[in-house]
């Protein structure tokens, strides 16, 4: 469900985003989708822009383990940077 109050519908939103991009991450198969995409897109405001390419590039690679490593590497970024940022306060590490 969905809170009425902005704050928590943001970070609720962020949280799910993050959630795409690590399972993303998990998987073992090339993973430019919309799913990633659309999560990329509402961290855009959060993170900076490098953090985000990186992960698309490295979504799109062919090569299984430099795609792995970069999709951790983007992910790991992108986190500490929404960390960082405040966008993210109080949530668990993932």
């Amino acid at each position: 469900m969905t809170s009425i109050e902005a704050t928590a519908r943001a970070a609720g939103t962020v949280e799910r985003a993050l959630d795409v991009l690590r399972e993303a991450a998990a998987t073992r198969l090339k993973m430019q989708t919309r799913g990633v995409a659309l999560a990329l897109w509402v961290l855009r405001t959060r993170c900076p822009d490098e953090w985000l390419v990186a992960f698309w590039d490295a979504a799109g690679s062919d090569h299984d383990i430099g795609r792995s490593q970069g999709l951790h590497a983007a992910y790991n970024g992108i986190v500490r940077q929404v960390r960082a940022n405040g966008h993210l306060a109080g949530c668990q590490s993932r």
